[in-house]
């Protein structure tokens, strides 16, 4: 056993969850993370049941769940109107204590797990960024910039590389992220909204040309909208706005968007 501490980069959840493990272990740990705090956006929702029965382990999968919004089933549309209902909440009947997909906001998620660790006596470094590392037997020398350009080198027993798609732990091991990019681009909205597919449930419209989903999302009226955009205007994402999206899609799900809270572009990953 060494005194030398665990260095977390990356305090997203799976950064924070394996924070807690350790702190609630009695392992020393620091946890780091470019970014001022956690995420100002809603970005990911889902919650599947085998992160919910790891919380459990931890104690607060029932506190995650009262948080989020349970999503029973998923409703299929064509041509405006609702085709099809697919009931989630039997699937894992017998099989987990969490039959259903949780919709539970990452940057709410985030607080949560971030206040945990808190509680726990760790906070996270936030501004702070790895910038190098070497391994060595017995360990890993990492060396950190902090907010005020200083520079710190430290000795840790192992380096945890939780910093996502872009992690220079992965970039400086050489570790390539397989798979390719599709061409298609995607549109993502969290929107107050009104009409039959506000109800805590998933909808998904099935349509020759555009795909809308919509996302329960916590609070009265606030769903999460899924759609494509027009091969045309997909050459100059950074441009798009919610005016963009096809009025169409939208409408044919019997949808009313009164006010836009987040609005940003993405291509799928594979």
């Amino acid at each position: 056993m060494t005194d030398r501490p665990v260095l977390i980069t990356g305090a997203g959840p799976t950064g924070l969850v394996l924070a807690i493990w350790l702190a609630r272990l009695g392992i020393p740990l620091r946890i780091i993370d470019r970014k001022d705090g956690p995420a100002p956006f809603s970005r990911a929702l889902g919650v599947h049941a085998r992160t919910l029965e790891l919380y459990r382990q931890l104690g607060f999968a029932d506190a995650i769940v009262e948080y989020g919004v349970q999503v029973r089933g998923v409703n299929l549309w064509v041509g405006g109107r609702r085709a099809a209902r697919v009931p989630f909440d039997t699937l894992g009947t017998g099989l987990t204590p969490y039959p259903f997909i949780l919709d539970f906001a990452q940057d709410e998620h985030e607080r949560f797990l971030v206040d945990r660790l808190s509680a726990m006596g760790v906070e996270v470094e936030w501004q702070t960024t790895l910038v190098g590392f070497e391994q060595h037997v017995g360990g890993v020398r990492a060396t950190l910039r902090h907010a005020d350009a200083t520079e710190e080198h430290m000795d840790v027993a192992y380096l945890a590389g939780c910093d996502g798609v872009h992690s220079t732990v992965r970039a400086r091991l050489g570790a390539d992220f397989a798979g390719g990019t599709y061409s298609r681009l995607f549109c993502v909205a969290d929107v107050d909204a009104t009409g039959d597919a506000v109800n805590d449930e998933i909808h998904v419209g099935l349509d020759d040309v555009e795909l809308l989903a919509v996302f329960a999302m916590r609070g009265t009226g606030r769903i999460r909208l899924v759609c494509t955009i027009h091969d045309e205007q997909a050459p100059s994402p950074a441009a798009l706005t919610f005016d963009h999206v096809s009025r169409r899609v939208i409408e044919g799900m019997g949808l009313t968007v009164q006010h836009v809270h987040w609005f940003s572009t993405y291509r799928v990953h594979h």
